[in-house]
């Protein structure tokens, strides 16, 4: 019996050591994996829109790059922490983006319509964004869902996209 503890100690000690799992070999590698690795903003203005996530957003330039026989393109990945947007610009291309006038309007377009960040602060993001000149398109409002609260704003970019800011989750399932 002494034996039958000692290995299954040495196991569980090399397990913790190398991140060994049992069911490792039974692992789902498909969609159980899946998490956002970029959205894709394809404009006219390339160069100016690069810029506008830079300085406005705080992206940074992940790789810029050309496709070989496709020389109306210009390509670049910026990240900011784990996400990235990739940004195609082609000068031939033509502007599709319907601009909305309101939120009402916003929320009735089909297909994909903002991208959301998640910030700890709403108001304090919004004020710097203010600051640098980004006006709000829908202020900042706290969302009382079922068992949940989101505090939540809306700015365009300089296309027109629509970009939308959140805070955490708050459950208020939970007692403080």
């Amino acid at each position: 019996m002494k034996k039958v503890i000692a290995i299954t100690a040495v196991v569980l000690v090399a397990i913790g050591i190398f991140g060994f799992t049992i069911s490792e070999s039974n692992k789902d590698n498909g969609l159980s994996t899946m998490k956002a690795d970029h959205l894709l903003l394809g404009v006219t203005n390339f160069d100016e829109t690069v810029k506008w996530y830079k300085e406005i957003l705080g992206f940074e330039i992940e790789v810029r790059w050309k496709v070989e026989g496709l020389d109306n393109l210009d390509l670049a990945y910026l990240n900011n922490g784990d996400f990235r947007i990739e940004i195609i610009g082609n000068k031939e291309g033509t502007q599709n983006n319907k601009q909305v006038s309101d939120f009402e309007e916003h929320l009735s377009h089909q297909g994909f319509a903002h991208i959301c960040f998640q910030v700890e602060d709403i108001d304090l993001t919004m004020k710097q964004l203010n600051e640098k000149g980004i006006k709000t398109f829908v202020k900042a409002e706290t969302y009382p869902l079922d068992f949940y609260n989101r505090r939540v704003a809306f700015i365009k970019d300089l296309n027109g996209n629509i970009i939308e800011f959140a805070s955490p989750i708050e459950d208020t399932r939970i007692k403080k």
